[in-house]
C-alpha cells in the first residue's frame, strides 16, 4: 500500500508507521478469533517482505538502508498476511511476496509508480495457479485453526507433516448457496473499521472509496434477491472490511479525483458481489480490486470529460471526405 504519491521521506515512513498501527486492531482480532496460525502467518510475510525488498533494493543498484526506511515493506507484510488465505504453505507466501514486490512494484520503478496493488497481484497469482491446493476458509464459529498449536502450524507451512484433509467452505458464500444464518461476522471487520476511519478522520485515506465500494456491493446483493439483512451481513464476511479500507484506498492504483474515487470504489463493490454470486471463487476481492485498477485511466478520463464545461469541450474533427 502506498499513501501518497510524492511524499518526503520522514512523511511517508511516519505514514507506513501509522498505517501498520491502525492494521493492528484488526489483526488482533483475526488472531484471537482464528488462532496462532494467523501470528505465524504475519511473521513470515513481514520477513519474506523485508527480505525480498532488500534484495531488490540492492539489485536495483540503490540505497538499501535508505529504501527500507520508508516502511513500505511493512505495510505490504501485514497486509498480505490477511489477504492470503489461512495456512498456505511457506513457499507460497514467497512465490506472492516475490510476484507483488518484484513483478509488481520493482518491475514498474518502484513506490509509486506501480499501477496494480502489489498484494493483490500476490494474492491472485496464488488463487488462479493453487486453487485446488488451498485449505477452506474456516467458518467464523467454531473456525478449525483454532485447534492447531504454533508446532502444527510450523509443521504444515514447512510440509513436513501431511496435508490436513478438510472439508468445508468459505464463509462467503453463505448467501450465494442460500444458507443464510447469522453466525458470528469475521471480528476483524470491526477492527479494520476502526482503524480505517482513525486513518480517514487524519486524512491519509480518503472515505469515499469504502462507502462506494460497501454501498454498491450492498445495493447489488439487495437486487439478486436478498433481504437488506442479508445483504448488510454480506459486508462482514471474508476480507470485505478490510479490503474496503486497506487496499482499495491505495492513492497509487485509485483515482485523484472524488467523483472519480467514488466511480472506482462502485466499480470494485459491484465486481466483488458478481463474483461472489456468479463467480468460481468465494470472494472475488482481490480480482475486483486488480480490474478497477486496471480502469482507473479510463475512469481519470470519463470524470475529466464529464466534469469540464460545455464551451470547454474539443470539437470533434470531421471525417475526411
Amino acid at each position: 500500500m502506498s499513501l501518497v504519491k510524492s511524499p518526503t521521506p520522514r512523511r511517508l515512513s511516519t505514514l507506513m508507521l501509522l498505517v501498520s498501527l491502525c492494521l493492528l486492531p484488526g489483526t488482533v482480532l483475526y488472531a484471537w478469533q482464528f488462532g496462532t496460525v494467523v501470528w505465524i502467518q504475519t511473521f513470515w510475510c513481514v520477513i519474506l517482505a523485508f527480505a525480498f525488498e532488500a534484495g531488490l533494493l540492492r539489485l536495483r543498484g540503490q540505497d538499501v538502508a535508505q529504501g527500507l526506511s520508508d516502511l513500505s515493506w511493512l505495510v505490504f507484510g501485514l497486509i498480505l498476511a490477511r489477504a492470503l488465505p489461512l495456512l498456505v504453505p511457506l513457499w507460497m507466501m514467497a512465490l506472492a511476496s516475490f510476484a507483488g514486490l518484484a513483478l509488481c512494484k520493482h518491475a514498474s520503478g518502484g513506490l509509486g509508480r506501480n499501477r496494480l496493488n502489489p498484494a493483490m497481484v500476490g494474492l491472485g497469482i496464488i488463487a488462479i495457479c493453487f486453487y485446488q491446493q488451498l485449505h477452506p476458509a474456516p467458518t467464523n464459529q467454531g473456525a478449525w485453526t483454532l485447534g492447531l498449536d504454533a508446532r502444527e502450524v510450523l509443521l504444515q507451512q514447512l510440509h513436513l507433516a501431511p496435508r490436513l484433509n478438510l472439508d468445508s467452505f468459505a464463509g462467503a458464500t453463505q448467501l450465494a448457496l442460500d444458507e443464510f444464518n447469522p453466525i458470528p461476522p469475521n471480528l476483524s471487520g470491526y477492527g479494520y473499521v476502526a482503524g480505517g476511519l482513525i486513518l480517514a478522520a487524519l486524512r491519509v485515506i480518503r472515505i469515499e472509496i469504502p462507502l462506494a465500494m460497501l454501498g454498491s456491493q450492498a445495493l447489488l446483493c439487495m437486487a439478486a434477491g436478498h433481504s437488506l439483512q442479508e445483504s448488510l451481513y454480506s459486508l462482514s464476511l471474508g476480507g470485505c472490511l478490510f479490503t474496503a479500507f486497506f487496499i482499495a484506498t491505495d492513492p497509487v492504483t485509485s483515482p485523484d479525483s472524488r467523483a472519480g474515487r467514488i466511480l472506482f470504489g462502485a466499480t470494485i463493490g459491484v465486481l466483488t458481489e458478481l463474483i461472489r454470486e456468479f463467480g468460481l471463487y468465494a470472494d472475488g476481492l482481490c480480482f475486483a480490486v486488480l480490474a478497477a485498477n486496471l480502469l482507473v485511466p479510463q475512469i481519470n478520463s470519463l470524470v475529466q470529460r464529464v466534469q469540464r464545461p460545455w464551451y470547454r469541450q474539443q470539437p470533434v474533427p470531421a471525417l475526411a471526405g
